[in-house]
């Protein structure tokens, strides 16, 4: 994975396609009419850089991003820390013993489980099938820490697909950071005499 550094600022279009119903800040003076909306979740920003590669013929990509969504109005707005994951395209790179199936919502998942085991707490975690309005109906579940929603993994929708002109399917995640990183630290024993 190679990480993606995009701006808070997304376009209004783009916001409302990946996070429908979620509110966020409108600014009053903005850069441009493409970064109108300060950004509700890390999709926009991840879908935003699969399509700058994949217009440039790159076709196997895998990306993250750590940064803050915002969420709410100006007087109440969250600032919430996330980290994001988007995997597309060929499973294995190219090479003579590579094989040509493309990446799954289980290959995403398995990277997802491998992340959350490092913090020594991988059994907290849950995957439990639900849906969001911006990932498909049979290949999203929610990721819960402790019983709690602590975010999403799952494929983009077909029809978002469609009207963002991607031919290939893309699988993101986006999981709250501060559920993250309360993982256990390794503790040193000493060594008997």
């Amino acid at each position: 994975y190679q990480e993606a550094i995009s701006y808070s600022f997304v376009a209004p279009e783009l916001q409302a396609l990946l996070a429908p119903g979620v509110a966020a800040p409108r600014l009053a003076n903005p850069i441009s009419s493409d970064m109108a909306v300060m950004r509700a979740s890390l999709f926009p920003g991840l879908v935003k850089a699969l399509m700058h590669n994949l217009n440039r013929q790159q076709t196997r990509v895998r990306l993250f991003e750590t940064g803050l969504v915002f969420r709410g109005e100006l007087d109440a707005l969250k600032q919430i820390p996330m980290l994001g994951g988007l995997a597309c395209g060929p499973r294995d790179p190219e090479g003579w013993t590579a094989r040509r199936d493309n990446v799954d919502f289980f290959d995403l998942k398995g990277d997802l489980e491998s992340l959350l085991a490092m913090g020594g707490n991988g059994e907290a975690w849950r995957f439990e099938p639900a849906e969001h309005p911006a990932l498909h109906p049979g290949q999203t579940a929610k990721v819960c820490y402790r019983g709690e929603a602590a975010g999403w993994i799952g494929a983009l929708h077909p029809a978002i697909r469609a009207e963002l002109g991607l031919k290939t399917d893309a699988f993101v995640f986006e999981v709250r950071l501060d559920a993250l990183t309360q993982g256990r630290l390794p503790a040193f024993t000493p060594l008997s005499r």
